[in-house]
């Protein structure tokens, strides 16, 4: 991994089409979500139900104006961050990867994850988009543990997180209404020495 050292770095020399990478992985690359990011394309996804059918948005029809209301509340946030997933052979935004309600004091967040074209599922993206922020927020942040929380239905993101390193820690029934049912969703988290990287 290759960190860009702050939240308004430009693109480096030789960093070839990317644009402004704050973190850099194998196959994409993490930066902070812009204005220009907000479109149809995006908003396709978030109004895709197969998209949003494990996400809290998706409920209502989203909007152009209620994407850049989201956006600003991640600008003047302190405790909340949101970066674009970038796949760096087509400079492609992908999805997006947050880091949420960060405790500076007891060195916790969660975090979530939306990987919205479709052509990118189940490739290993979300592995990759995780690992690279879950190691910014240990070494660079001084974090000590991440939370995630999955509807038990999502095979996909609970593999993805078990394979970090996280740690299902409970069980809550019957907690989120999907396609006319209720399901239960799990929280997992993960200390900093369970990390992936941490324990080979």
């Amino acid at each position: 991994m290759e960190i860009h050292g702050g939240f308004t770095e430009t693109m480096q020399e030789g960093s070839g089409d990317m644009r402004r990478p704050f973190l850099i992985g194998e196959r994409l690359y993490l930066r902070l979500l812009e204005e220009s990011d907000i479109g149809e394309d995006y908003l396709g996804w978030l109004n895709d139900v197969e998209v949003t059918r494990y996400l809290e948005t998706g409920r209502f029809p989203s909007t152009l104006e209620t994407m850049r209301k989201y956006l600003n509340h991640f600008r003047n946030s302190t405790t909340d961050m949101i970066f674009a997933i970038v796949d760096r052979e087509t400079d492609h935004h992908v999805g997006n990867v947050t880091l949420n309600r960060i405790s500076w004091i007891h060195r916790t967040a969660d975090t979530g994850l939306m990987i919205g074209r479709k052509d990118f599922w189940g490739k290993g993206y979300a592995f990759e988009a995780w690992s690279l922020l879950i190691e910014y927020a240990f070494q660079r942040l001084g974090l000590r543990k991440i939370i995630a929380g999955a509807v038990a239905d999502n095979k996909a993101s609970i593999v993805a997180l078990e394979k970090l390193g996280f740690r299902v820690e409970g069980t809550f029934r019957r907690e989120y209404l999907i396609d006319g049912e209720y399901r239960d969703s799990v929280r997992l988290g993960l200390l900093r020495e369970e990390f992936y990287k941490y324990v080979q």
